[in-house]
């Protein structure tokens, strides 16, 4: 039997048990209770008495009785299908739901947009399970596509040195083989280290602290401001940020601010002019030089800390860049200093 069949059933019965009870109670009280009545005569004469009341109108208030019952409990029951139907149609959603994803449709959520009950809130629960899931695989299938794609030349580079130093009879030759086997090799773990860092930032740990430390122990003064977020990654982030202030040119300044409960961090640098379509590629990962992905990875950083990366040109030349992510605890003045 289904839910909405038992939830019906359930109804049906409850009617039926009250209804049954009520007119056992009735026929019981008009049965063991004479009906008082009182008699006038024109002398004067008054008889007060009692009587009991009979056989046949028992049997018709029982008939009549029954017969409503039947009609209640038969219109109870068409309602109570329809109110289980309304009830379990959330069940429903969340059933065809979970079998559309183990079908492979990751992007099928229930959308419940009901009361704000239990059953709203387990909707709401499996769709926060399934966004995170779904960020987990493509964080999975992002890393598996990057790794092979970055590796694919230097581990070819490898193979062509090798075939060419087999082939040959010179020990200079070999030995430089090898010297140029080692380079391309320490590339590599380079690109899986980056790679690897990548991937973590897109699922963080979550602690709450100090990112004021944080932004000093990279160099930027900075007061005391409490975020939420993995201490390792931000970390990564500012220090990413300082870096590729120094390497593409000369740092101007480095300030945290909060105002309206949002931490930003903002590092200027200088440098020859640049248009937005240039800075766009900057988060793009192997774009640049090194393994290729400093703000790449700064970016998915602020992302998975619930803010963003902007970057944009600097109107004397340079970049200027704002990691911005939600401050646990934002105070009303703002923290600011120079890049040391």
């Amino acid at each position: 039997m289904s839910l909405r069949s038992r939830i019906t059933a359930m109804f049906v019965a409850t009617t039926a048990s009250v209804g049954l009870a009520l007119i056992a109670l009735v026929y019981g009280y008009l049965k063991l209770t004479p009906v008082p009545f009182r008699a006038e005569f024109p002398d004067s004469a008054v008889i007060d008495g009692a009587v009991p009341v009979t056989s046949e109108i028992l049997r018709a208030m029982l008939t009549a009785s029954l017969v409503s019952l039947l009609v209640l409990t038969i219109l109870a029951g068409v309602i109570g299908w329809f109110v289980a139907g309304w009830v379990i149609t959330p069940l429903s959603s969340i059933a065809s739901t979970a079998r559309k994803v183990t079908a492979g449709d990751m992007k099928e959520r229930t959308g419940y947009s009901g009361a704000a009950d239990e059953l709203g809130d387990v909707s709401k629960a499996l769709d926060t399970m399934l966004d995170t899931l779904a960020d987990s695989i493509t964080a999975q299938k992002r890393f598996s596509a990057n790794a092979s794609h970055e590796l694919k030349t230097p581990i070819s580079t490898i193979q062509t040195i090798a075939d060419v130093a087999l082939a040959g009879q010179d020990e200079s030759e070999l030995r430089e083989a090898l010297v140029r086997i080692r380079e391309v090799n320490a590339g590599n773990a380079k690109t899986v280290n980056a790679l690897l860092d990548l991937a973590r930032a897109e699922m963080p740990t979550v602690d709450a602290i100090d990112f004021g430390a944080i932004c000093r122990d990279c160099g930027i003064e900075a007061e005391a401001v409490t975020v939420t977020g993995d201490p390792i990654l931000l970390q990564h982030a500012v220090s990413n940020l300082v870096r590729n202030a120094h390497t593409h040119g000369e740092y101007v300044a480095g300030a945290l601010n909060v105002r309206n409960g949002q931490a930003t961090v903002t590092v200027e640098s200088s440098g020859p002019v640049l248009t937005e379509d240039e800075v766009a590629t900057f988060v793009e990962p192997f774009t640049g030089s090194g393994h290729g992905l400093g703000l790449t990875l700064t970016d998915s950083i602020a992302t998975s800390h619930g803010g963003r990366l902007e970057l944009a040109p600097r109107k004397a030349g340079g970049l200027v860049a704002r990691f911005i992510i939600p401050a646990s605890r934002p105070t009303p003045t703002s923290q600011s200093g120079r890049l040391v």
